[in-house]
C-alpha cells in the first residue's frame, strides 16, 4: 500500500489495517489534537458575538502590536458568514458575484439568479472574456449549466476559449479565464483558441522579475498576483509552475503590511481577501503560515478586523461599512470555510455529474441522509450535513500533512470509546464497495456513486451482500434474508467474503439476528412497502456491522379459489373463497358459514385444531386435519403449513379429517373414458402416495372397499379398485367416492368428479378436436345444444345468433326466472330461449338493440362477444396485449376486448383478435363451458 510505512507509526495500527481497514481509516481515525498547533496563541477577546472584531472592539493584544493573537476559530468564521449570508441574501437584483458566494457558502439562490443570468446573457451586455468568466462561474456555482445560458443556449466557456483578445486586459482575464474552465470542466474543442494550457503557459511566461504579477508589465500588484495564484493552484504540481509559485509567495509575503493586512497605496480589506482566497486554494494554512504572519497576527485575523458591528465589512480599517468590501469578505471567508473543511478552493467549481447519495449512521441509526453534488466525499458529506443543519468538525491534523479527517458529527466525536474507534466512510460504485487507499478530503466521487459514513472500529465490517428469499415476496410468504460480510485482506490483496453471523436484520418492526449461516427467518408480512436493513448497532461499542437498508415491497396476494371441507362422516361445507394463503381461504369460507373452529399457533406455524367440533385426536391417534389443493387438475401435497401455502387463482382447497392410513383418490378413471347413453362403465378409483424424499408420486395403487356413486347409481370398488355400472340415460353426472367408516378416520377423503354422457351429432366430423369436448359438455349439461334445441346437428361452424349466445350465458351462469321475452316483440313467447333471454335481460347483462326489439336471429360478432361476457362476469383488464389489428375494434369494446383476452375466454389467432368476423357456434360451447366452469 503506497505510502502506509510513512503514514502508519505504531505495530498496533499495521496489524488493523492489515486486517482489512484502509489506509483512510488511518486518515480518518488517528486522532490528534488541532489546537496544540504552533501558531493558536491565547489573547484577550471581548467581541460579544464571538466573532473577532475590529481594533477599536478590543480583540488586539493588549501588550502591543508584537504580541499574539489567537487564530480565529471554525466557529468563528462560521458566524461571520452566516451573517454576511443573510445581509447579501436580501440584495435584489443579485449580482454575479453575490451569486456566486452565497452558492459557494451553502445558501444557493439559484431561483432568483439564474433566470438574471439569462438575461444578460441574451441582451449583449457581455463584452469582455472577465464578463463571460464571471457569469460563467456563477451559473455554475448556482447549478446551471455555463454552456448553455439563456433561450439562445449560450455556451460561455467556448466563447472563453475562442476570445481573441484574451490578453488584452492583462494576466486578470487569462486567470478569470483559467478558473471558469477549470470549474466547469470544460473539455476543449479541437478549434478552440485557447486551451487551459495555452493559459497556464501564458500565465507563466509573463510575470515579473520580482515574482509577481501586475496588470502591466512592471512592479507587481498585490490582488493581481493573488488572482494568478489562485488559477494556477490546481496546476502547482507541473514542474513549470511549483517554482514560480514559491516565489510568487515570497513576494506576496514581502508585501505584506506589518498590520498583517495587504494593499497599496493604502491598506484595503479586499486585497486582503484575494490573498486569503489564493493561499486556501494552494492548501495553505491561512492561520499558520509563518510567511503570512505579522507581529503574531495572521491575515485571517487581520480581515476579521475590518468586520462592523452590523456584520457588514468596511473597505479600510478605520472607514464605514462598504458593499463591495461586503461581498468580498464573503468570498475570501467562504474560501477559508472550506479550507478549515478539508474542501477544494473556492474556485474549484460544482461537479457536473450526478447528484451523490449520502447516508451517515451513528451508534444507533441514521444521523443525516441525502444527496448533493461534491468533487470530493468529504464535500458531498459536509453539504448533506449543511442542509440538514448537523454539527460537525474537521480536523486538520499536522501529523499527516494537514489533510482533513472528519473528527465529529452531531456530537459524537472519535475515540468515545477509548480505542481506534471514529468516523470511516465507504463507497459504493456499481453495485460494489470500493477500495479505499485514501482520506474523505481527496477520495474522487464519479456518478451514481452512494457515499456511506459511519461510526467505527476495528472490528465494523461492510455488509457485501443481502439475499432476499423469495426475490419477489408476497403476502402471507416467510422470508429469509442471507447476508454477507466482506473484508479486504491486505497481506493477499483480496477480498474475502463470508456468511455475516450475528447482524441484526429488521423488517416491519420485527428484528431477527443472523445465524452462522449468516441466515435470518423473518415472518410472513402483510402486504406492502418496508424498509429492510441490517445492522450491528451495539449498547456499548462501535456497531459491529455498517448499517445497510433498503425498500422491500410485499405484494398483495388474493386468489380466488374453492374450499371443501370434509368431515369425518360428511361435507361440512364448500363454495368460493379468496385468500393467499389456503388458512386465509379457509377462514374466510369458515367465517362466510358460520362454522365453528379454532386455530392454533405451534413452533411450526398455525395448525387447524377442530373444525365444527371435529378436534384432532378425535379416535385416539395421530388422527386430524389435512389439507391438499388441486391445480391444473392435479393434486399438490403441500409441504409446508396451511398458513403459508400460497394459493394460485382457480385452486380448489381441500381440507379434510384424515388418519393414518387415510388416502386421496386420485386418478379416478372412467373406461370408457367418454360413455355413451346406456352404454354400461366402470369407475376405478386409486391412490398416488407422495413422496417427499424424491418429491415425486409413487405409481398409482387401487383403493378397494370405497363407496362411488354416479347419480342414483351406487356401487363397492373391488381389489382391483373398480366399480361397475349399467348404462345410464344423457345428461351431466357427478361421481361422488367416499369412504366413510363406523368410529374411525375416513379410509379415503370424499372426492367429486363430473362424468358427461353424451350422444354424438350428425355433424360430430365437423366439429373442431379443440372444441369436441366442449360441444360435448355442453351438450351433456344443456348449455348449448343442437339446432333447435335437438340433438341432430350442432353445425358448429355457422354463426351464433344473439339468442343462442345470449341464452347460453344465462344457462352457464345458472340464471333463473325472468320472463318469457314479452318485453321484446320479436321474441315469441313459446321460444325454446325466451326464458334464458329473459333471466338475462332481468340481470343486466343484455338489452335489446332498439325499443322493443332484441333481434334474436342476428349474428353476433367477436367484439360484441366481448362486451357481453364483460358485463356478465364483470371482469376489468389490468393488463394490455398488443392486437395487430386492434385500430379495428370499436372504441366501445376496447376494454372488454382486452378483458376476454387477459382471462382467456376470447383467444387472439396469429396475433389478431379479428373484432368484426362472427362467433361461430363451436366457439360459444367452448366459452360456455369456460364460464360454465369458472362459475363454479
Amino acid at each position: 500500500m503506497n505510502g502506509e510505512a510513512s503514514i502508519i507509526g505504531s505495530g498496533k495500527m499495521r496489524k488493523w489495517l492489515r486486517g482489512g481497514l484502509a489506509l483512510a481509516i488511518a486518515l480518518q481515525l488517528t486522532v490528534s489534537s488541532w489546537a496544540g498547533i504552533a501558531q493558536a496563541e491565547e489573547a484577550t477577546t471581548t467581541a460579544t458575538d464571538g466573532v473577532m472584531g475590529t481594533a477599536t472592539n478590543g480583540v488586539m493584544a493588549t501588550d502591543g502590536e508584537k504580541s499574539a493573537v489567537a487564530a480565529p476559530t471554525r466557529e468563528q468564521i462560521g458566524k461571520a458568514v452566516a451573517d454576511l449570508q443573510s445581509i447579501l441574501g436580501k440584495t435584489d437584483p443579485v449580482s454575479d458575484w453575490v451569486a456566486f458566494g452565497l452558492a459557494r457558502s451553502g445558501k444557493p439562490i439559484a431561483g432568483r439568479y439564474l433566470p438574471l443570468a439569462n438575461a444578460t446573457a441574451a441582451n449583449g451586455s457581455l463584452k469582455l472574456v472577465t464578463d463571460y468568466a464571471r457569469v460563467a462561474l456563477a451559473v455554475n456555482a448556482s447549478g446551471g449549466d455555463a454552456r448553455k445560458v439563456g433561450a439562445g443556449k449560450v455556451d460561455l466557456l467556448s466563447k472563453i476559449a475562442n476570445f481573441d483578445k484574451i490578453t488584452a486586459q492583462g494576466p486578470n482575464a487569462p486567470a478569470y479565464a483559467l478558473l471558469a474552465l477549470d470549474a466547469a470542466g470544460y473539455e476543449a474543442g479541437s478549434q478552440d483558441r485557447w486551451t487551459r494550457d495555452d493559459l497556464v503557459k501564458w500565465l507563466v511566461d509573463h510575470r515579473n522579475a520580482d515574482g509577481g504579477w501586475a496588470l502591466e508589465a512592471g512592479k507587481s500588484d498585490v490582488d493581481v498576483t493573488a488572482i494568478v495564484l489562485t488559477a494556477l493552484a490546481g496546476y502547482k504540481d507541473r514542474p513549470e509552475v511549483s517554482p514560480i509559485l514559491d516565489e510568487a509567495l515570497n513576494w506576496l509575503s514581502g508585501a505584506q503590511l506589518e498590520t498583517a493586512g495587504f494593499g497599496k497605496p493604502s491598506e484595503a480589506s479586499e486585497s486582503t481577501v484575494q490573498v486569503l482566497i489564493a493561499l486556501t486554494a494552494l492548501g495553505i494554512d491561512p492561520t499558520a503560515d509563518s510567511r503570512f504572519i505579522k507581529n503574531g497576527k495572521s491575515t485571517l485575523a487581520r480581515l476579521l478586523e475590518f468586520r462592523q458591528a452590523d456584520g457588514q465589512f468596511s473597505h479600510l480599517v478605520t472607514g464605514k461599512a462598504d458593499g463591495m468590501a461586503t461581498f468580498n469578505a464573503l468570498l475570501g471567508l467562504t474560501a477559508v470555510e472550506r479550507w478549515m473543511d478539508g474542501l477544494s478552493g473556492l474556485y474549484s467549481g460544482v461537479p457536473a455529474a450526478t447528484r451523490t447519495s449520502v447516508t451517515v449512521n451513528g451508534l444507533s441509526g441514521v444521523i443525516a441522509e441525502g444527496s448533493a453534488t461534491g468533487k470530493t466525499a468529504l464535500e458531498a458529506l459536509l453539504n448533506v450535513l449543511n442542509g440538514a443543519n448537523v454539527a460537525y468538525a474537521v480536523d486538520r491534523n499536522p501529523n499527516f500533512g494537514g489533510l482533513p479527517m472528519l473528527s465529529s458529527v452531531a456530537g459524537l466525536a472519535n475515540k468515545k470509546f477509548g480505542g481506534y474507534d471514529g468516523w470511516q466512510y465507504a463507497v459504493k460504485r456499481d453495485g460494489a464497495w470500493v477500495t479505499i487507499g485514501e482520506g474523505m478530503g481527496t477520495f474522487a466521487l464519479q456518478a451514481g456513486d452512494e457515499l456511506t459514513v459511519y461510526y467505527s472500529d476495528v472490528e465494523t465490517m461492510l455488509v457485501h451482500s443481502v439475499k432476499v428469499e423469495p426475490a419477489a415476496p408476497r403476502e402471507g410468504q416467510p422470508i429469509t434474508v442471507t447476508v454477507e460480510k466482506e473484508v479486504f485482506d491486505w497481506d493477499s490483496d483480496k477480498l474475502v467474503v463470508s456468511a455475516a453471523e450475528g447482524a441484526q436484520v429488521r423488517i416491519d418492526g420485527e428484528a431477527v439476528k443472523t445465524d452462522k449461516d449468516g441466515k435470518a427467518q423473518i415472518k410472513a408480512p402483510k402486504a406492502g412497502s418496508y424498509s429492510l436493513s441490517v445492522d450491528g448497532y451495539l449498547s456499548d461499542a462501535p456497531p459491529s456491522y455498517v448499517a445497510w437498508a433498503t425498500r422491500l415491497n410485499v405484494a398483495s396476494y388474493t386468489k380466488n379459489v374453492s374450499v371443501s371441507i370434509e368431515g369425518d362422516a360428511g361435507t361440512i361445507a364448500s363454495g368460493q373463497a379468496q385468500g393467499g394463503t389456503a388458512l386465509e381461504a379457509l377462514e374466510l369460507l369458515l367465517a362466510d358459514k358460520s362454522v365453528k373452529n379454532e386455530i392454533k399457533d405451534s413452533d411450526y406455524g398455525k395448525y387447524i385444531s377442530s373444525i365444527a367440533g371435529i378436534e384432532a385426536a378425535k379416535y385416539g391417534g395421530y388422527d386430524g386435519w389435512m389439507f391438499a389443493v388441486v391445480r391444473g387438475g392435479d393434486w399438490i401435497i403441500p409441504a409446508e403449513g396451511v398458513g403459508s401455502f400460497l394459493l394460485e387463482d382457480g385452486d380448489e382447497v381441500v381440507v379434510y379429517y384424515s388418519g393414518e392410513t387415510t388416502k386421496l383418490a386420485d386418478p379416478i378413471v372412467v373406461s370408457p373414458a367418454k360413455p355413451k347413453p346406456g352404454q354400461d362403465f366402470s369407475v376405478k378409483v386409486t391412490n398416488r402416495v407422495w413422496n417427499f424424499t424424491t418429491s415425486v408420486f409413487e405409481a398409482a395403487a387401487p383403493i378397494a372397499g370405497v363407496t362411488v356413486k354416479v347419480g342414483e347409481a351406487t356401487a363397492t370398488t373391488d381389489d382391483k379398485g373398480q366399480a361397475a355400472f349399467k348404462g345410464m340415460a344423457e345428461g351431466l353426472y357427478s361421481i361422488e367416492v367416499t369412504g366413510y367408516a363406523k368410529d374411525a378416520a375416513p379410509t379415503v377423503v370424499r372426492s367429486v368428479t363430473e362424468l358427461p354422457i353424451a350422444g354424438s351429432y350428425g355433424d360430430q366430423s365437423a366439429v373442431a378436436a379443440w372444441a369436441a369436448d366442449a360441444v360435448k359438455l355442453s351438450r351433456a349439461a344443456t348449455l348449448l345444444r343442437g339446432i333447435g334445441d335437438g340433438t341432430v346437428a350442432f353445425e358448429p361452424k355457422r354463426a351464433v345468433t344473439r339468442a343462442e349466445f345470449v341464452a347460453t350465458l344465462a344457462r352457464a351462469l345458472g340464471l333463473k326466472g325472468g320472463g318469457d321475452g314479452a318485453a321484446f316483440k320479436d321474441i315469441p313467447s313459446g321460444a325454446w330461449y325466451a326464458k334464458d333471454v329473459g333471466a338475462a335481460v332481468d340481470a343486466g347483462l343484455a338489452g335489446g338493440v332498439s325499443a322493443g326489439k332484441f333481434a334474436p336471429d342476428a349474428t353476433l360478432t367477436r367484439e360484441q362477444a366481448a362486451i357481453l361476457l364483460t358485463r356478465a362476469l364483470k371482469l376489468k383488464a389490468t393488463a394490455t396485449t398488443v392486437l395487430a389489428d386492434a385500430k379495428l375494434i370499436n372504441a366501445s369494446a376496447v376494454a372488454s376486448v382486452q378483458a376476454v383476452v387477459q382471462q382467456g375466454l376470447l383467444t387472439p389467432n396469429e396475433g389478431k383478435f379479428a373484432p368484426k368476423s362472427t362467433l361461430s357456434r363451436e366457439q360459444a360451447a367452448v366459452i360456455a363451458v369456460r364460464v360454465w366452469e369458472a362459475k363454479k
